[in-house]
């Protein structure tokens, strides 16, 4: 209840007490007056605020009182260059309206790092300068080209039992990456519940041991160094000793064989007896110039430059392993730039991933004439052995398999009956348009690359003709081979 002026009289007698415990008097000045108004204006307000706040909270809990508006952090979006969006919104409320269209690659953000990023992995995390100053940054993807890909890959692991496959389409001229695929995948929406090992672009990043698609590399060397003719035959015993190991051909075959035919067969022996033509300094030199253990240059995604040992290290047996495949490792992006050599008459074009991404000037590694040579053998390898699996109905395909043995840091060794597949190739053979490497490792269920790898090239490269072919600017050999 209110108190009124009344009760606030003093008693009678109270007229006793010091001069500074007496209540004011009427004739008190204004001052004071106004100091006794405010006094009870509160003594009748604070009651009333008292019950309502207590009302409230029996209702609906203790009420919260506004606060300063909350701005949203802006960040960039990050899509596909038809169009299709990877990442959109605030980095409070960051989407991915694409799910796990490639989730490997994009990656995902998280709370403000001390690093000052928000990206935590991907290219949230390496565009994360670019996407925190709220640019829109369009990647080179085709997202049709990417999703074939991606549900390739998954159903070769899901068929062979594989750990992993990979698979990357380079844009022949352009260095344009089209599509960098991996599986497992994830989403990024939900990748805290995704296990780390699922969440890893190994496109990009997994290095491994090429095996049998190195071997072009040294036949276009030595064509042109003058060091080999396309006629000539070279010696492919069945087994041959190097060092303190004995390496051995699979398929059966002729004595001797054209540098064609070794290629055709993947002879280990005949790839050997080449690659003596060269110092270890010089075929060294050799792989480096195809990129293989150098950085890449492309600087919007993390990549590996695999690894590529000290000629001055090497042992005897280094020197013939490297030209078969093993002992160097690659990544798929890595192996289809090489490639891509050959599938651009002999100039190497640097990769790149984003529109307006600024990547070093291309440079020439080959002859023309010689990455035409090779190309035209890598067309016969496909047509004229067993990997007719491999070509694409209606087009010349021309590609080589790998199948590498696989090296366990842990254990210190290569581990029996464990293998990376691969099939490395470019279509139409005779000007190609599109480079593709594709990986599936470690199967459980089929160790050869020419039953797995090679379909897997042809079941993607099928699906990307028959997309291109619809097209309203189709390249007529696209639509002449869905016709």
């Amino acid at each position: 209840m209110a108190l009124s002026p009344r009760t606030m009289t003093p008693p009678r007698g109270a007229d006793a007490r010091p001069a500074s415990k007496r209540a004011p008097r009427s004739d008190a000045p204004a001052e004071l007056r106004m100091h006794r108004s405010v006094l009870v204006g509160l003594a009748a307000v604070v009651p009333l605020l008292a019950a309502l706040w207590g009302f409230a909270a029996q209702q609906h809990g203790a009420p919260t009182w506004p606060g300063g508006v909350v701005e949203p952090t802006v960040r960039g979006t990050i899509a596909t260059g038809d169009g299709a969006v990877l990442a959109e919104g605030p980095v409070e409320a960051r989407r991915y309206p694409q799910a796990s269209l490639a989730g490997s690659l994009v990656g995902f953000t998280g709370a403000l790092q001390a690093t000052g990023n928000y990206g935590l992995e991907g290219l949230e995390l390496s565009l994360d300068a670019r996407l925190q100053a709220g640019e829109h940054v369009t990647l080179t993807l085709d997202a049709a080209v990417q999703a074939a890909a991606e549900a390739h890959l998954a159903a070769a692991v899901a068929d062979t039992g594989a750990v992993a496959a990979t698979a990357v389409l380079l844009e022949v001229g352009t260095g344009r990456i089209l599509a960098a695929a991996s599986s497992p995948t994830f989403d990024p929406n939900a990748f805290a519940e995704t296990p780390e090992a699922d969440r890893q672009n190994r496109a990009l990043l997994q290095q491994f041991e090429p095996g049998s698609v190195m071997k072009p590399f040294l036949v276009a060397a030595l064509l042109e160094t003058g060091r080999l003719t396309t006629t000539e035959m070279i010696p492919t015993p069945p087994t041959v000793r190097v060092g303190r190991q004995t390496f051995r051909d699979v398929a059966a075959h002729d004595p001797e064989l054209t540098a064609a035919d070794i290629l055709r067969y993947s002879s280990n022996t005949g790839t050997i007896a080449l690659s003596e033509r060269f110092a270890s300094t010089e075929w060294h030199a050799w792989i480096a110039g195809f990129g293989f253990g150098q950085p890449m240059a492309m600087r919007s995604a993390f990549t590996r430059s695999g690894a590529l040992p000290d000629p001055e290290r090497w042992v005897p047996q280094d020197h013939a392993t490297m030209a078969i495949g093993q002992g160097v490792s690659t990544t798929s992006l890595q192996l289809a730039a090489a490639y891509a050599v050959l599938a651009q008459d002999g100039v190497y074009v640097p990769p790149r991933l984003v529109e307006d991404e600024v990547v070093p000037a291309s440079h020439r590694v080959l002859s023309p004439e010689v990455a035409r040579e090779v190309r035209s053998m890598l067309t016969y390898t496909v047509d004229a052995g067993s990997l007719r699996s491999a070509r694409l109905p209606g087009i010349a395909t021309a590609g080589k398999t790998g199948t590498a043995d696989v090296y366990d840091a842990a254990r210190g060794g290569y581990v029996p009956g464990v293998y990376a597949l691969t099939f490395a190739g470019m279509f139409p053979a005779e000007r190609p348009e599109v480079v593709m490497v594709v990986t599936v490792h470690e199967p459980t269920l089929a160790s050869s690359s020419t039953l797995i790898a090679a379909p897997l090239f042809r079941a993607i490269g099928a699906e990307v003709v028959a997309h291109w072919a619809v097209a309203a600017d189709a390249p007529e050999w696209a639509r002449a081979a869905v016709r």
